[in-house]
């Protein structure tokens, strides 16, 4: 039977007063985001753009000018840009000084994930709920790029948090205020994409509203309007630089991009995607949408309703990417606390054994598959090879493969222990559930199969004979077209310590100056030119 409701009050407030949540969380997300290969390179979109962009911005000191080797491009707004120079200055430019904004964030995001869920489920859900985000592949992936997406989305769940704040704090209007001005500051990140956030908001803010009144808490609108400063002033500087060319090209693009799918993907792209990425916890999280409906915690125009129509929004949003829906993650996560929450009582109660024990031998199963497939990968490679599948870096998918196994072979561990389902048993069955995604992800960030996604260009730059040249000489790019849309240049011009100038035609370089050459256009350069180095389909050269 549950606890009276006084005696249920007063324990979930000492234990939400309590830090030790939040240090326990911070230790669980905190050791794989700060787990890493030595060896680090960066994605080439969007990672590698933005983080040359803010390269730029410190290099000329101009935080205006969105730039792509001297031409404005303005195609998007400025935050992230702006939060990785910030990050450059404190500690130089890297890939970890570019990934680290994202990183913080995700701390704050896992942070924020239990305080919303502590406000509108119960400590243990929310507890549960958090460290579930932190195992989330695709989350835990993306926290560690150089991208808008995790701080844009930690932005939110500030925002929320703030509304809760509001509904109950004596300084309304300055939760309010605080609330307001993260749409403006998610708008620098990622300019419209915060309208979908704001709609979907509107059943918790409308159907409500007699609850919390925060229509009428004036904090929030002066938080709008100043929360959109940093924006204008941006644009505005921008227009004064440029003319209308900003606002076109921003603007241009986000309305192409509602009206043209640019990824060729489906009207059911995110019904496999996210289950796919997230792996398993939108399963979880299917359920936990029906627990919720029927459950009694309030504001479920919050934690259910917000999650369902950002959905359909970002559904019906004509271009879909794997990182859209990173937004939604946080309350997925919750849901499928939730199920895990009612499949942990079920455990300990002997309801429903049937259920759990499939659930438990089915996870064991999985567990047990991956542990023998990881063994033969790791320990008798030729088994593999002689069936003709090729894997380049078996043995750190051998590891991982062992370290998801093992995580998931726990409940089966718990569930077959002699001793009474306790309180620690249940904790232990529960968390096996979340051992082997969290495992897996601490491989794959230790091995470096995340973080070193083009190690061929950063050591071709790093290893004679380009190593001395490029160390020593400014070198320039000899492109078609200059645009960021080449990878491998734009790879390239980041891992170019001194860069030169770009130009469509060699002949408007210095005679003795290096250059970046596409390889077929080398048959236009004087006869007699050889390549110093070659990485992928560029040549270093020095002009005759």
């Amino acid at each position: 039977m549950s606890l009276p409701l006084a005696q249920r009050f007063k324990t979930e407030s000492l234990h939400s007063s309590s830090l030790a949540p939040y240090v326990a969380l911070s230790l669980w997300v905190g050791i794989v985001l700060l787990l890493r290969s030595p060896l680090q390179s960066l994605m080439p979109h969007d990672e590698g753009w933005y983080a040359q962009q803010a390269r730029w911005i410190v290099e000329t000191g101009d935080w205006v000018t969105q730039p792509w080797w001297g031409e404005p491009v303005h195609d998007r707004m400025m935050g992230i840009q702006w939060l990785i120079a910030a990050s450059y200055k404190l500690f130089g430019v890297s890939e970890g000084a570019a990934r680290l904004p994202g990183a913080i964030a995700s701390w704050g995001a896992v942070m924020l994930t239990y305080a919303i869920g502590r406000r509108c489920l119960t400590p243990q859900i929310a507890l549960w709920g958090a460290a579930i985000l932190a195992a989330t592949p695709i989350w835990m992936q993306a926290s560690r790029l150089a991208i808008q997406d995790v701080p844009l989305t930690a932005l939110e769940l500030l925002g929320i948090w703030a509304l809760l704040q509001a509904e109950t704090q004596p300084q309304r209007r300055g939760w309010g205020f605080l609330a307001g001005s993260t749409v403006g500051l998610g708008f620098m990140l990622k300019s419209i994409m915060v309208i979908p956030v704001v709609m979907a908001l509107g059943p918790y803010l409308v159907l409500e509203h007699r609850r919390h009144r925060h229509l009428l808490n004036p904090g929030i609108y002066l938080g709008l309007v100043v929360g959109m400063v940093p924006a204008i002033a941006w644009l505005a500087l921008s227009v004064e630089r440029y003319g209308s060319l900003p606002l076109e090209r921003t603007f241009g693009l986000l309305a192409n991009l509602a009206q043209e799918d640019f990824h060729n993907a489906g009207p059911f792209y995110y019904f496999w995607n996210i289950p796919a990425n997230a792996f398993p916890w939108p399963l979880l999280a299917v359920p936990g949408v029906w627990l919720g409906w029927r459950s009694p915690h309030p504001r479920k125009a919050l934690w259910l309703g917000y999650p369902l129509v950002l959905f359909t929004l970002l559904a019906l949003f004509k271009t879909r990417t794997w990182y859209y829906p990173l937004q939604l993650l946080p309350f997925v996560a919750l849901l499928a606390a939730l199920t895990l929450t009612t499949l942990g009582q079920l455990y300990r109660s002997h309801q429903r054994r049937r259920l759990v024990a499939g659930l438990t031998y089915g996870l064991a199963g999985i567990g047990s598959v991956l542990v023998v497939a990881g063994a033969v990968a790791l320990l008798r490679p030729q088994w593999i090879v002689a069936q003709g599948i090729l894997v380049e870096g078996l043995g750190r998918y051998a590891l991982l493969a062992i370290a998801a196994g093992l995580g998931w072979l726990v409940p089966w561990g718990a569930y077959r222990r002699r001793a009474p389902r306790s309180a620690s048993n249940t904790a232990l069955w529960q968390g096996g559930w979340l051992l082997g995604p969290w495992g897996a992800i601490a491989l794959l960030y230790a091995t470096g199969l995340w973080g070193n996604y083009n190690p061929d260009v950063k050591l071709a730059m790093t290893t004679p004979p380009l190593e001395e040249i490029v160390a020593e000489n400014p070198v320039s790019m000899v492109f078609r077209s200059i645009s960021p849309t080449d990878e491998d240049s734009v790879l390239l011009t980041f891992y170019t310590p001194h860069l030169g100038r770009a130009t469509g035609d060699w002949r408007t370089l210095e005679s003795g100056s290096y250059t970046w050459i596409t390889t077929a256009d080398l048959i236009d350069l004087p006869e007699g030119t050889l390549p110093l180095g070659q990485v992928r389909d560029w040549a270093l050269v020095q002009i005759p």
